[in-house]
């Protein structure tokens, strides 16, 4: 791979807050300008701050910050009890993407694969009628639960409408699963505008690392996630080794480093 590819291709990178959320709990509006100080452009959000804080509130100080409120993690139960709620929020808030994570434990036969797929398809259509898109983030349970020969994680995104439904690949929890992060993104060629970015440290303890200090080949998973078309990269780290401001400004000089970011 061609290292002047890398440095042709802009990133447009965020965070998930769930990285500094220690920071976020102490003191939101500081964590929100410390995220600006630190260079990025836009922002992914939990629960933690994401229906708890005034949306009005958020998006001024965001405006403020010239950061872009990019997606939501929502437990995706409630989408099921209140999905009007969510997307009202969402809305005022000036999201593009609403994301969640169906229970695999409930996924136990094709019958129910095929059901839960129906209830993403359902909820992908009133999302996508408020003007946003949804999407499935991953950990290592839908590929390391099969039914049959196929993986969870394969059922849901083939039985789901690419018009409805996109996938937010996390490349750290398909390679702890034993997948190639590269394979399963150019896989979703068309539908993964998001790819949560983290690091592993080895093959043996399967522990988080920095971004960029770890075994995983971002060149790879950038050549990818442009075939794919790609829209944010979101760096996460749900377990940094040093401060967690220090964690997020590591990644982003990573990242700088090796390609051209926005």
């Amino acid at each position: 791979m061609a290292d002047d590819f890398m440095k042709v291709v802009k990133l447009k990178v965020a965070v998930q807050l769930y990285t500094i959320r220690d920071k976020v709990s102490e003191d939101y509006v500081n964590a929100l300008k410390m995220v600006s100080q630190i260079g990025y452009k836009g922002v992914e959000f939990t629960e933690q701050l994401f229906g708890a804080v005034s949306a009005d509130k958020l998006k001024h100080l965001l405006n403020d910050l010239k950061i872009t409120p990019v997606s939501v993690h929502v437990n995706f139960r409630n989408l099921i009890d209140k999905p009007d709620d969510v997307i009202e929020e969402a809305v005022k808030l000036g999201l593009k993407y609403i994301v969640s994570e169906p229970s695999v434990k409930e996924i136990s036969s094709l019958d129910s694969s095929l059901r839960i797929a129906e209830v993403m398809n359902e909820i992908g259509k009133r999302i996508k009628e408020a003007g946003m898109l949804f999407g499935m983030h991953n950990h290592a349970a839908e590929f390391e639960r099969k039914i049959g020969d196929k993986t969870v994680y394969d059922l849901l995104v083939e039985n789901t409408d690419p018009s409805l439904v996109f996938f937010q690949p996390d490349v750290y929890w398909i390679m702890y699963a034993g997948y190639d992060p590269v394979r399963v993104i150019k896989s979703l060629r068309g539908r993964c505008p998001l790819i949560h970015i983290k690091d592993m440290k080895n093959f043996g303890t399967k522990e988080f690392a920095e971004l960029g200090q770890g075994i995983i080949d971002f060149k790879a998973i950038v050549e990818a996630g442009d075939e794919a078309g790609a829209d944010w990269y979101i760096v996460e780290n749900d377990r940094p080794s040093v401060d967690s401001f220090e964690s997020i400004r590591m990644a982003l000089e990573y990242l700088r480093e090796n390609f051209t970011v926005e």
